[in-house]
Protein backbone atom coordinates (compact mmCIF):
# COMPACT_ATOMS: atom_id res chain seq x y z
CA UNK A 1 0.00 0.00 0.00
CA UNK A 2 1.35 3.57 -0.92
CA UNK A 3 -0.77 6.05 0.43
CA UNK A 4 -0.64 6.80 4.80
CA UNK A 5 -2.61 9.30 6.32
CA UNK A 6 -0.50 12.24 7.62
CA UNK A 7 -2.15 13.20 10.60
CA UNK A 8 -1.30 16.51 12.74
CA UNK A 9 -3.10 16.79 15.91
CA UNK A 10 -2.77 20.12 18.09
CA UNK A 11 -1.08 19.55 21.83
CA UNK A 12 -3.62 17.82 24.02
CA UNK A 13 -4.17 15.78 27.37
CA UNK A 14 -2.50 12.68 27.49
CA UNK A 15 -5.63 10.47 27.86
CA UNK A 16 -6.99 12.14 24.60
CA UNK A 17 -3.44 11.74 23.08
CA UNK A 18 -3.78 7.95 23.50
CA UNK A 19 -7.29 7.57 23.03
CA UNK A 20 -6.54 8.58 19.20
CA UNK A 21 -3.49 6.30 18.85
CA UNK A 22 -5.40 3.28 19.93
CA UNK A 23 -8.20 4.16 17.78
CA UNK A 24 -6.30 4.76 14.99
CA UNK A 25 -4.58 0.94 15.92
CA UNK A 26 -7.86 -0.16 16.03
CA UNK A 27 -8.99 1.30 12.43
CA UNK A 28 -5.96 0.08 10.94
CA UNK A 29 -5.60 -3.39 12.18
CA UNK A 30 -9.18 -4.16 10.69
CA UNK A 31 -8.48 -2.34 7.22
CA UNK A 32 -11.37 0.46 7.92
CA UNK A 33 -8.08 3.12 7.45
CA UNK A 34 -5.20 3.75 5.35
CA UNK A 35 -1.64 3.22 7.63
CA UNK A 36 -1.11 6.65 9.44
CA UNK A 37 1.96 9.15 10.68
CA UNK A 38 0.54 11.24 13.67
CA UNK A 39 2.24 13.95 14.91
CA UNK A 40 1.08 15.77 17.78
CA UNK A 41 2.67 17.04 21.37
CA UNK A 42 1.17 17.24 24.95
CA UNK A 43 -0.79 19.78 26.96
CA UNK A 44 -0.04 19.92 30.40
CA UNK A 45 2.99 17.28 30.36
CA UNK A 46 2.67 14.03 30.97
CA UNK A 47 4.66 10.76 31.72
CA UNK A 48 3.13 7.73 29.85
CA UNK A 49 3.84 4.14 31.13
CA UNK A 50 4.52 1.49 28.76
CA UNK A 51 1.32 -1.04 28.45
CA UNK A 52 3.14 -3.63 31.07
CA UNK A 53 4.93 -1.13 33.82
CA UNK A 54 3.61 -0.62 37.24
CA UNK A 55 2.17 2.65 38.64
CA UNK A 56 3.83 1.61 41.26
CA UNK A 57 6.68 2.84 39.61
CA UNK A 58 5.64 6.28 39.39
CA UNK A 59 5.68 8.89 42.44
CA UNK A 60 2.18 9.64 41.56
CA UNK A 61 1.76 12.64 43.87
CA UNK A 62 4.70 14.29 43.11
CA UNK A 63 3.63 14.39 39.20
CA UNK A 64 0.11 16.10 40.57
CA UNK A 65 2.35 18.48 42.57
CA UNK A 66 4.25 19.19 39.26
CA UNK A 67 0.90 19.58 37.47
CA UNK A 68 1.44 16.72 35.05
CA UNK A 69 -0.38 13.57 34.26
CA UNK A 70 -0.49 10.26 34.06
CA UNK A 71 -1.35 7.52 31.17
CA UNK A 72 -0.41 4.51 29.92
CA UNK A 73 0.55 3.69 26.51
CA UNK A 74 -0.70 0.55 23.65
CA UNK A 75 2.40 0.01 23.50
CA UNK A 76 5.58 -1.07 25.53
CA UNK A 77 8.78 0.41 27.04
CA UNK A 78 9.39 2.34 30.30
CA UNK A 79 8.00 5.31 31.35
CA UNK A 80 8.89 8.58 28.80
CA UNK A 81 7.79 12.38 30.26
CA UNK A 82 6.72 14.39 27.65
CA UNK A 83 7.06 18.03 27.75
CA UNK A 84 8.09 20.15 25.05
CA UNK A 85 8.84 17.70 21.92
CA UNK A 86 7.13 16.74 19.03
CA UNK A 87 5.39 12.79 19.47
CA UNK A 88 5.08 10.57 16.41
CA UNK A 89 2.99 7.43 15.71
CA UNK A 90 3.11 5.16 13.18
CA UNK A 91 0.50 3.00 12.79
CA UNK A 92 0.64 0.62 9.76
CA UNK A 93 -0.53 -3.50 9.53
CA UNK A 94 1.18 -6.32 10.15
CA UNK A 95 2.33 -6.92 6.89
CA UNK A 96 3.76 -2.91 6.05
CA UNK A 97 6.71 -4.39 4.05
CA UNK A 98 8.55 -0.85 4.67
CA UNK A 99 8.19 -2.05 8.69
CA UNK A 100 9.32 -5.93 7.57
CA UNK A 101 12.00 -7.75 10.16
CA UNK A 102 12.98 -7.66 13.26
CA UNK A 103 11.53 -4.55 16.21
CA UNK A 104 14.89 -3.07 15.55
CA UNK A 105 15.06 -3.07 12.03
CA UNK A 106 11.27 -1.76 11.84
CA UNK A 107 12.70 1.19 14.29
CA UNK A 108 15.76 1.64 12.12
CA UNK A 109 13.64 1.84 8.95
CA UNK A 110 11.32 4.42 10.60
CA UNK A 111 14.37 6.75 11.90
CA UNK A 112 15.57 6.97 8.28
CA UNK A 113 12.47 8.07 6.82
CA UNK A 114 12.44 10.50 9.56
CA UNK A 115 16.03 12.05 8.94
CA UNK A 116 15.06 11.84 5.48
CA UNK A 117 12.01 14.07 5.84
CA UNK A 118 13.27 16.52 8.44
CA UNK A 119 16.81 16.75 5.97
CA UNK A 120 14.42 17.44 3.10
CA UNK A 121 12.91 20.52 5.50
CA UNK A 122 16.57 21.65 5.45
CA UNK A 123 17.85 20.54 9.14
CA UNK A 124 21.16 19.24 9.58
CA UNK A 125 20.19 15.74 11.38
CA UNK A 126 22.07 12.48 12.72
CA UNK A 127 21.64 9.54 13.70
CA UNK A 128 23.75 8.48 16.39
CA UNK A 129 24.25 4.95 18.29
CA UNK A 130 23.59 4.48 21.51
CA UNK A 131 27.00 3.18 23.78
CA UNK A 132 26.69 0.55 25.78
CA UNK A 133 28.30 2.75 28.82
CA UNK A 134 25.35 5.55 28.26
CA UNK A 135 23.14 2.59 29.37
CA UNK A 136 25.49 1.44 31.99
CA UNK A 137 23.93 1.28 35.50
CA UNK A 138 20.34 2.41 34.16
CA UNK A 139 17.51 0.67 36.15
CA UNK A 140 15.44 3.84 37.05
CA UNK A 141 11.75 2.54 36.07
CA UNK A 142 11.44 6.37 34.95
CA UNK A 143 13.81 6.82 32.37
Amino acid sequence: MDTWRLLLTPPARGAWNMAVDEALLESVGRGASLPALRLYAWQPPCLSLGYAQPFSDVDIPRLKERGWELVRRPTGGRAILHTDELTYSVIAPPDEPRLAGTLLESYNHLAQALLAALRLLGLPVEMQERSAASQAGNTNPVC
